[in-house]
């Protein structure tokens, strides 16, 4: 377990200087350009290598020492910053050339995490998966949570290039923390060379013919789409009805949800079925109380208790799919699972919106049973889709129960019936 601490430990660090990057170019991009889609372009130059490369990384991180890869991923990103530094110019930044920069950092970072997560496998035992989740997951919970608040107050005195310089020292001192783990580990054996297709497809191939590990990545996937619907409407339900400041305390308090859920993982004994199941269940009724009222508090409890549950869920989801994987394709099973479940991102941000707009916002207008629910007035049409996102959540939780059979690889399998058992004795007797 220190190994892996201390890879988390060099996570923890990239993450906080990858999140004061990504504050200070949105700032930057829109204080250049005034607009809104310069903001989310560098978004997406952030965002998509690390889905689409996912899968090409694992296979990478399969054939190759995954602390190399490691090493190669966090260092290349600093070529991408190089890039960016270049491209703010004093008084002129070229955004086009941000947007390189930051495709080129995204690519290079897209190595890291199938490593990651693969490494688990290699550095601890079963038992300690779920804690090991929730630290991978505390370190990620870190540009959500503290990078804004450091990038915030290091802005008007560093600047941009400030931020970025250290940024690029984070990358350094976790290539640092990855160097030292791969020295203390014996040499990885050599092993066949597959054919590059086939090491590609090998973690579809394990999703495909692994029915329990197929049924964990869609409920995963749906997990992920519910996460898109509070990211996509958490404003819209609010702004309307209290200040930006206020949005703004109010998520980050809900971004502290996600370190005491992490914290809950790595000290917790429960099965990591319970913990989905559980999970799921609470994040469900959490989304529905958050809902419920525009009222500051109410709805940063809600949200505190929504976000450490989510991650209740990704941590018991990620230890029972890390036990149905074949640990000589695992990082490229990691990569495809990666691809398919950030998809639920994608589908909650192209259907959340139309859906508040077209579909629950007349209801709530119309009054009656959802106008109850969730009050009247503007953004409460986003906030009733919520509640429904929250039901349908407590909906899955209830199915993962009666079916846990079909998904817990811990399950015992399904008693014979009495009939059965009777055939099988006439058989024997014959």
């Amino acid at each position: 377990m220190r190994l892996l601490g201390l890879l988390v430990l060099g996570s923890f660090i990239t993450s906080l200087g990858t999140g004061m990057t990504a504050f200070g170019l949105a700032i930057m991009a829109y204080a250049s350009t005034g607009s809104a889609s310069a903001v989310a372009a560098v978004q997406i130059c952030a965002l998509a290598p690390l889905i689409l490369l996912a899968p090409v990384a694992g296979a990478l991180a399969d054939r190759h020492d995954r602390r190399l890869v490691m090493i190669l991923g966090d260092g290349g990103s600093i070529l991408g910053l190089l890039v960016i530094l270049a491209a703010l110019r004093p008084g002129r930044p070229s955004l086009a050339l941000v947007l390189v920069g930051v495709a080129l950092s995204s690519v290079m970072a897209s190595l890291t995490e199938p490593a990651l997560r693969a490494s688990v496998s290699e550095l601890v035992d079963p038992e300690q998966y779920v804690r090991a989740s929730g630290l991978l997951q505390a370190s990620s919970a870190a540009k959500l949570l503290v990078a804004p608040a450091l990038a915030g107050l290091l802005l008007p005195v560093l600047g941009l290039p400030g931020i970025i310089l250290i940024d690029a020292s984070t990358c350094a001192l976790t290539v640092a923390c990855s160097l030292a783990v791969r020295r203390a580990l014996p040499p990885r054996a050599a092993e066949a060379p597959a054919p590059a297709r086939e090491r590609l497809l090998g973690g579809w191939h394990q999703i495909r013919h692994e029915p329990r590990l197929r049924a964990l990545v869609i409920i995963m996937t749906a997990l992920t789409t519910t996460i898109g619907v509070v990211q996509v409407l958490f404003k819209p339900s609010l702004l309307p009805w209290m200040s930006a400041s206020g949005v703004g305390l109010i998520e980050t308090l809900c971004a502290t949800g996600l370190l005491i859920g992490a914290a809950l993982a790595t000290a917790t004994r429960a099965r990591p079925a319970s913990l989905l199941t559980g999970g799921t269940a609470i994040t469900g009724a959490a989304m529905i109380a958050m809902a419920a009222r525009p009222w500051l508090w109410s709805v940063a409890i809600a949200g505190i208790i929504a976000f450490a549950a989510l991650a209740l869920c990704q941590a018991g989801a990620d230890a029972l799919a890390r036990e149905r994987l074949d640990p000589g394709s695992e990082a490229a099973a990691w990569g495809t699972i990666s691809l398919i479940t950030q998809s639920g991102y994608l589908l909650a941000y192209a259907t959340a919106a139309p859906l508040a707009d077209q579909v629950f916002s007349p209801l709530v207008r119309d009054g009656g049973i959802p106008a109850a629910l969730v009050g009247s007035g503007p953004g409460r049409g986003a906030a009733l889709t919520i509640t429904a996102t929250g039901a349908l959540t407590i909906a899955l939780a209830a199915l993962l129960g009666a079916a846990r059979a079909r998904w817990d690889p811990r399950a015992a399998p399904a008693s014979p019936t009495k009939s059965s058992k009777e055939g099988a004795a006439a058989s024997a007797d014959s």
